[in-house]
């Protein structure tokens, strides 16, 4: 450790938590491919099983991690962005201070595809009807601002384009979503819509996307932010700050876009910036302390929190130090604190959701593959001992064997029978899901939404129609339910049916939890009322641009809603179908194979060496299959044992 203390400041909690789950990302994919190609090698795993694991990998792969900072305008948002991610750049990445503050709703991720830029949308886009959405896939509605990452000097010059605004009328104002104060003859709003900035940079290189947005206005303006991008984010940063307290404005943007969203300690963290306001003339550190205690103290009242879920903290001074690589001035600045925060609670929890996600799916296919094995190992171990039995030229133990085999051969006939009517059961059930839960139908549904509101001469119609579209989706996710039930009691009576007569092992339904889709369709249900039958979205926007709207930020998701339950329930069904199929499949080769053994014995007694020799090099590669497949479930296991990690970190 030099004298300086420098060690503590170059410790970066977040960013080597960040570095630790990209890595844990790609053992655990590499694992699961691994496994993938082991296991169809072996014959072990069905197309359909082979492409559920490979897009986990591919999702693995593609993870990002999305960070929201909320605030209104000049609580310090950028300079906390600038020293929690960027500080190594030894100066500014965004604009911050006095007369540089960040105007429009600004994303900050890598993109290898794209060169190092920052592009800009017209704040004049809102008044089309297109959705945010829509123009972030029209490349030529954008203005691109190329960046030179060698050069970081040039840097701050080109993200001054983020701090640029315009006057204009009041009533073009109102058509581009701000309201003007009364009597205002001209409003000054950001020059820009939207702003993407694509930069290298090593974090962003490992899946960090920041979204930086500017206050309560921005917010209302799109939707899209309110619906989609806040409330899907990995982790919410609130601010308020020291020298203005948490005002009428912070209240409303905290009760209106973030309180609802949820309270999770380890993912939504608010921060009381500036603290280095406090440290003013002769006060004593002491002082100092209490002040920013009693400050904290306001604010989690004013929010409705617990005091320990504050952040008191000085991002300038935070910036300061780490540009600086001073021990002292980044403890004053208290900065440490939320990194670590991000670091403990956010990157380990979204490690356990990346774990629950995959070992959620990976259960099944571990199951149905262990099942087939001790299936083979079972069948050839009994081969061998019968063919062992039969060295002894036992006359009668062959005829025992062929009765045996005979009584197999019946009771597959009969599972066959049981397992087609069961098909016509399945299929019946699975057009009636498809039926309920078809995504065409629901974007269709949606389509008809829209233009309902669209052609809506009084307000009050608006609030009708969107009740009405919420009422079909909900009353056709509770159909789906409620046959999903169904199939659940038939799954569970087939599977006892197939074991306790045909001797097959039983087959475990995979859990599936239904009530995830209502509780989604609720929450976009209360998000567009706050959004779409207030009285100031029905005042600021046409019928045409708000029908609009509605579609790209509330219909698209409850298309969403349908299109992954849709795709969830047809896996669901399979999971059920298609291991019965594999094992009554592996059941009638046993069968023939025992039956085939049986008459070759008649036809040729000198056969029997041959094929005990058969036999025992297959049980041979067997065993060795069972003690492989041992080895990947421990190492598959272990990854995704995060709870145990969790314990140990405690």
């Amino acid at each position: 450790m030099s004298v300086t203390g420098s060690w503590f400041v170059g410790t970066r909690a977040f960013e080597n938590s960040l570095t630790q789950l990209k890595e844990w990302r790609e053992a655990t994919a590499t694992s699961l491919s691994g496994f993938r190609r082991w296991a169809q090698v072996g014959k072990l795993l069905d197309d359909h099983a082979a492409a559920r694991l490979a897009h986990l990998e591919r999702r693995l792969a593609a993870e990002k991690l999305t960070i929201v900072f909320v605030a209104e305008k000049s609580r310090g948002k950028s300079e906390l962005i600038n020293a929690l991610f960027f500080a190594d750049l030894g100066a500014r990445l965004l604009p911050a201070g006095p007369g540089r503050t960040t105007l429009c709703p600004t994303e900050i991720l890598f993109d290898p595809s794209r060169p190092p830029s920052i592009r800009v949308l017209p704040i004049e886009t809102r008044e089309s009807a297109q959705s945010l959405r829509e123009y972030l896939a029209h490349v030529d509605s954008w203005k691109e601002i190329l960046l030179d990452p060698a050069k970081p000097e040039t840097l701050a010059a080109a993200f001054d384009v983020l701090s640029e605004s315009v006057h204009v009328a009041a009533a073009e104002a109102v058509s581009l979503g701000v309201v003007p104060e009364e009597g205002a003859q001209r409003v000054e709003v950001p020059r820009w819509r939207y702003a993407i900035v694509n930069y290298p940079h090593p974090l962003l290189r490992r899946g960090l996307v920041i979204l930086d947005t500017p206050g309560h206005d921005a917010l209302a303006a799109e939707p899209e932010l309110t619906l989609n991008r806040v409330p899907d984010a990995d982790a919410i940063i609130f601010m308020a700050s020291v020298d203005a307290g948490v005002t009428a404005l912070d209240r409303a943007l905290w009760v209106d876009h973030i309180a609802p969203i949820g309270s999770d300690p380890n993912t939504r963290f608010i921060v009381l910036n500036k603290i280095d306001t406090l440290r003013r003339g002769e006060a004593s550190e002491g002082h100092v302390l209490t002040e920013i205690d009693r400050h904290v103290r306001a604010a989690a009242e004013a929010l409705g929190v617990d005091p320990t879920r504050v952040f008191a903290l000085s991002a300038r001074l935070g910036l300061v130090a780490r540009v600086a690589g001073d021990r002292d001035t980044l403890m004053r600045s208290r900065l440490y604190r939320l990194e670590q925060a991000l670091s403990q609670g956010l990157l380990h929890r979204r490690r356990l959701d990346h774990a629950t996600a995959v070992r959620a799916e990976v259960r099944s296919v571990l199951a149905e593959t262990r099942a087939l094995l001790d299936s083979r190992l079972t069948f050839t171990s009994d081969q061998v001992q019968e063919f062992t039995a039969l060295q002894n030229k036992n006359q009668r133990l062959i005829e025992t064997l062929a009765r045996k085999a005979n009584g197999e051969r019946a009771r597959q006939e009969q599972a066959h029978v049981t397992m087609a009517a069961l098909r016509v059961i399945h299929v019946k059930q699975v057009a009636r899901l498809d039926e309920l839960l078809d995504p065409g139908t629901a974007r269709a549904r949606g389509g008809r939404a829209r233009e309902a509101i669209g052609a809506s001469s009084f307000s009050r119609k608006i609030p009708e129609a969107l009740d009405a579209y919420f009422r079909d989706s909900r009353e056709r996710l509770t159909g789906a339910i409620g046959i999903i039930s169904d199939v659940k009691k038939a799954m569970a009576e087939v599977s006892r049916k197939f074991e306790e007569e045909y001797g097959m092992s039983a087959v475990e339904p995979q859990e599936f939890g239904t009530e995830r889709f209502l509780v989604e369709l609720n929450r976009l249900e209360e998000q567009c009322t706050l959004d779409f039958k207030s009285r100031t979205s029905l005042i600021t926007f046409r019928r045409k641009t708000l029908g609009t709207l509605f579609f790209d930020t509330v219909a698209l998701n409850v298309v969403r809603i349908f299109e992954i339950a849709d795709r969830e329930v047809r896996a669901w069904m399979s999971s059920f179908i298609r291991p019965l199929e594999s094992r009554l499949s592996a059941f009638q080769e046993q069968t023939n194979s025992r039956i085939e053994g049986m008459g070759r014995i008649r036809d040729a007694e000198t056969d029997l060496v041959a094929r005990l020799a058969e036999l025992e090099k297959l049980l041979e590669e067997v065993q060795t299959q069972r003690r492989e497949w041992d080895g990947f479930s421990e190492r598959i296991t272990g990854l995704l044992d995060v709870d145990r990690d969790a314990a140990s970190l405690a």
